[in-house]
């Protein structure tokens, strides 16, 4: 096990708090440097996956997490024009099949319950990472309120712009993806039932775009989420704010239910879509880079936070185990990052189907088992992180990594 070790880990957000909850479950002491002055997440909602709520629960904080948590029936995907009914996906029988709940959180509800757990004397708020030096037996952090720290070993939860990264990689920034995103919260009293019924949750796809809207916090806000083809260039940001009249003209000739749902939007959020290209530059040496800092991915597969959450676990597994963090960090970037590639070209795949134009193309695509893809994902949502935290890890053929000749167009496919 690690010990008497000074580790740091940067970023505040989902991925470093669940980090710092891991590290402490397993007996590692770190410390937590986030830039804002509060602990809090921008956006509104966040979906788990089982094998994601399992690494959640492995963290020491289960009953809090249990208790933010709304579950689900399962969604309902329609098509945006014709309000057809295309595809089912079970989420209660996944959960019967896999022993942990499918969740949504509001983000903020989820990491609050992820800082409670935490001793306060361990974080460090307005801490904003400007300049990360690496030396032969430390690394140094410089940060924008003037402090200096110096670390034996970082974790880099620093997000998509993170400042780790470049320090290991140069200019190695996310590329964006010609795809953009709107989030609007709704109270759910405001919002006629039969608009989301059978289950509460609706995903509508169709040319160039989807949307999906469903309960969080205990089915006292709906939360839409848009993600949409475009040949504008539209910023990374969360809190960009937006024109709910524009976001309901991205959306051409909606069915009722779609239709009456955006016509309730009075308060909007539009940002651009980000992504790194499938590759191994997830740290070296003394810095280990996690959740988006190491594999920035298009959310097509509802996995960009549950992957961060698997991190923090595998991450807090190998560092009990081993002695020297160095080994551990090695070993972490072993076992997730085949898996983790896995999910970045189902998210892929995924988006491919949602944005198709021809709608009959849409339908022959579910006939032929070639759909959203959920159905077949035994080795995304079976897998148990405490129980194969170590092991290599099975990834689906049609996900896997290519050929070293092939490498480089996949990579390119992806930016």
């Amino acid at each position: 096990m690690v010990t008497k070790c000074r580790i740091a880990i940067v970023g505040g957000g989902l991925a470093g708090t669940a980090t710092a909850n891991a590290l402490k479950t397993f007996g590692v002491e770190a410390e937590l440097f986030e830039a804002a002055p509060a602990l809090g997440e921008i956006g509104a909602a966040v979906s788990c996956s089982p094998q994601a709520v399992k690494a959640l629960w492995g963290l020491g904080a289960r009953e809090r997490v249990d208790a933010v948590g709304h579950r689900s029936p399962g969604e309902y995907t329609r098509n945006m024009q014709s309000g057809e009914f295309l595809e089912f996906r079970d989420r209660f029988k996944l959960a019967e099949k896999w022993g942990a709940p499918y969740y949504s959180f509001h983000r903020a509800d989820l990491l609050d319950a992820l800082a409670s757990t935490l001793d306060a004397s361990h974080i460090h708020l307005g801490h904003r990472l400007v300049a990360a030096t690496p030396h032969r037996d430390d690394v140094e952090l410089v940060f924008d309120n003037g402090r200096r720290v110096r670390a034996d070993y970082v974790i880099g939860a620093d997000g998509v712009k993170s400042v780790l990264r470049q320090t290991l990689y140069g200019d190695d920034n996310p590329a964006y993806t010609g795809q953009m995103a709107w989030r609007s919260l709704l109270n759910a009293s405001d919002v006629p039932e039969w608009i989301l019924e059978p289950t509460g949750q609706t995903e509508w796809v169709g040319p160039g775009a989807h949307v999906r809207a469903y309960y969080i916090r205990q089915k006292k806000l709906v939360n839409i989420v848009t993600q949409q083809d475009t040949g504008d260039w539209v910023e990374e940001s969360w809190n960009k704010r937006g024109d709910p009249d524009e976001m309901r003209a991205s959306f051409a000739d909606p069915e009722p239910r779609l239709k009456a749902l955006l016509d309730l939007v009075t308060d909007c959020m539009k940002w651009g879509l980000f992504a790194r290209p499938i590759n191994d530059n997830w740290g070296r040496e003394r810095i280990q880079l996690i959740g988006d800092a190491a594999h920035a991915m298009v959310p097509n597969a509802g996995q960009g936070a549950c992957q961060a959450f698997e991190d923090a676990y595998v991450l807090g597994r190998w560092l009990a185990a081993c002695a020297d963090p160095e080994e551990a960090f090695a070993n972490f970037r072993r076992v997730r990052i085949p898996r983790v590639h896995g999910v970045q070209r189902l998210a892929l795949a995924n988006l491919s189907f949602k944005h198709m134009k021809d709608s009959q193309a849409q339908k022959d695509a579910i006939a032929a088992g070639k759909g959203s893809m959920h159905g077949k994902n035994d080795w995304l949502y079976g897998f148990d992180p405490a129980a194969e935290w170590d092991k290599t890890p099975v990834v689906a053929e049609l996900y896997a990594d290519p050929p070293a000749g092939a490498a480089a167009a996949t990579s390119a496919a992806s930016a």
